[in-house]
């Protein structure tokens, strides 16, 4: 029978030494079949949370969950050995703009081509959901009467969404600007965005369950390139709009995708709830 670090060295060449070595440091004991016991892989999998990154930690523990798992009618192993090393996935909060926030947002007057390109970008990104490699290519050809309609790039599928009249306006401004396809790095669209929020006022102190604690700040440090989808889908779900019509409207192909782009409570428009834990007092 081959060791524990032979049998993970076959199935992971490039990984098998970091996290065998990881998990004797750990639980100060040999990486072998024997020492597989309950004890030592919830020591491996807390000790991985604390030490690593919890994307990577699932990673290493997934390895060797897949290594035991291969020789499981080999090797005695400890009932619930997979649900030891199963990393659930933490939740994670967002923002998202009210209605107020993103006219604050239109009404600003940018200071530079590049702020206005930025800002027309967000503004369309929150008022039609789109994702960014979409709403930059945008132009009065993507307007049909009253209605956008264009064909995902990443999916490849068409949606239709009501053109606000604004988004007809910024859409024509882009093209005479010549901001139609104009991308920004990541990091300098949320630095001018995060900007033109402060400069507006989106200065409100928010409290966010973000990577495994609790943050705190002015709700403009929290607002990225993604916030403009994520409002979109809010909003419309604030409105009363099913989600799957917002599936729709964002170009998803299932609901589930669209659910993690609602930062609020799907209960949160639900009034029979609300009416209900509103009689006890």
């Amino acid at each position: 029978m081959e060791t524990l670090r032979d049998a993970f060295k076959a199935r992971y060449p490039k990984y098998s030494d970091s996290i065998l070595n990881r998990f004797e440091k750990i639980t100060h004991e040999k990486a072998t079949w024997e020492n597989m016991t309950k004890v030592n892989l919830d020591k491996f999998a807390n000790g991985m949370l604390r030490q690593t990154a919890r994307s990577s930690a699932k990673t290493y523990c997934s390895m060797l969950k897949s290594v035991l798992n291969l020789y499981s009618d080999e090797i005695e192993l400890p009932r619930g050995f997979s649900e030891l090393l199963t990393i659930k996935k933490d939740v994670s909060q967002h923002v998202y703009l009210t209605e107020e926030e993103v006219q604050k947002i239109i009404n600003y007057e940018p200071l530079n081509d590049s702020e206005r390109a930025i800002r027309n970008q967000f503004v369309l990104g929150c008022l039609t959901g789109a994702r960014h490699s979409d709403y930059i290519m945008f132009t009065e050809e993507n307007i049909f009467g009253n209605t956008l309609r264009y064909v995902s790039k990443k999916t490849r599928i068409q949606a239709d969404i009501p053109a606000a009249p604004v988004v007809k306006r910024l859409i024509k401004e882009n093209e005479a600007y010549g901001f139609v396809g104009l991308e920004f790095s990541l990091c300098y669209f949320n630095r001018i965005i995060r900007n033109i929020c402060k400069n507006v006022g989106i200065t409100n102190m928010i409290k966010l369950y973000q990577g495994g604690k609790y943050v705190e700040g002015e709700k403009w440090t929290f607002v990225s390139s993604h916030t403009a989808r994520r409002t979109a889908a809010t909003l419309l779900y604030l409105k009363g709009i099913d989600v799957y019509q917002i599936s729709k409207l964002l170009g998803h192909s299932a609901i589930e995708q669209t659910e993690r782009y609602i930062c609020v409570s799907l209960m949160e428009n639900n009034p029979q709830l609300k009416e209900f834990y509103a009689n006890f007092k």
